[in-house]
């Protein structure tokens, strides 16, 4: 009677232990921090002193547009070049419609060329900063979510094409009321950047990175489909196509 008594408490103490076990294990997880998260992010990315050495990077960049009913609206080919250590420069150059486009940013001003006329109209001046400023944004990424200004949240963890990835809030600064509302996520086991979501004034996207290139010191975007969403935050249309390619990085 004792032996049996003494196997039935082992075995339930055998079960409670793997009970904890496996709670443990569960929400292990939830237990990293926001910050730590993206700390690991950025190292499978290449590493932030990595990236901080790097001078100058450019890199070719097609982006397709789709209309609602699935039709393109505009297909384009850029080269894009940022220089960031030290005072910011960068330029994107494309061709619309037959017609030679090129944004420049030096000393703080925003320049934009039509073939070689200088735009003068203001609100086409504030459009091509927005348009610099997305360009470099993208490119900085996961590296700039360590930035002093940034404030990280872990919200859940979701499944992204069946990879399971943290939700990463982030918050700057400096941001306004009506800001852009920027989530990050980060698989759960690669510490990839698989995805983003951002809520604008006026709609959401969702944004999936596909594949990455590897041909520098650095994971980089290499495809990445961009999704219109509704207020339940379901698919409604693709709405842009990117790829990129022909990157190249100098150092100091």
């Amino acid at each position: 009677m004792k032996n049996k008594l003494k196997s039935k408490t082992e075995t339930l103490c055998f079960g409670f232990f793997m009970g904890c076990c496996l709670l443990l294990f569960s929400c292990e997880p939830q237990t990293m921090s926001a910050e730590a998260i993206v700390l690991k992010s950025v190292e499978t990315h290449g590493g932030l002193d990595a990236w901080q050495a790097v001078k100058q990077i450019s890199f070719d960049k097609e982006t397709k547009l789709f209309r609602e009913d699935g039709s393109v609206e505009s297909h384009i080919e850029q080269f894009q070049l940022f220089q960031q250590n030290g005072t910011l420069f960068g330029k994107i150059e494309w061709e619309e419609d037959a017609v030679d486009m090129r944004i420049i940013y030096d000393k703080n001003t925003t320049v934009k060329y039509v073939n070689d006329s200088i735009v003068e109209d203001i609100n086409a001046l504030k459009k091509a900063a927005n348009r610099f400023f997305a360009a470099q944004y993208v490119m900085n990424q996961p590296f700039a979510l360590l930035g002093d200004n940034v404030s990280l949240e872990l919200i859940e963890t979701k499944f992204v094409n069946g990879r399971e990835a943290y939700a990463i809030a982030v918050k700057y600064d400096n941001d306004a009321k009506d800001a852009n509302q920027w989530t990050y996520y980060i698989d759960v086991e690669t510490f990839d950047v698989v995805a983003n979501k951002v809520v604008l004034k006026d709609h959401t996207s969702w944004v999936e990175n596909l594949n990455y290139d590897t041909s520098t010191d650095f994971k980089l975007n290499a495809h990445r489909k961009s999704y219109r969403l509704n207020a339940a935050g379901e698919k409604l249309y693709l709405r842009a196509e990117y790829w990129y390619k022909n990157y190249n990085t100098i150092y100091e």
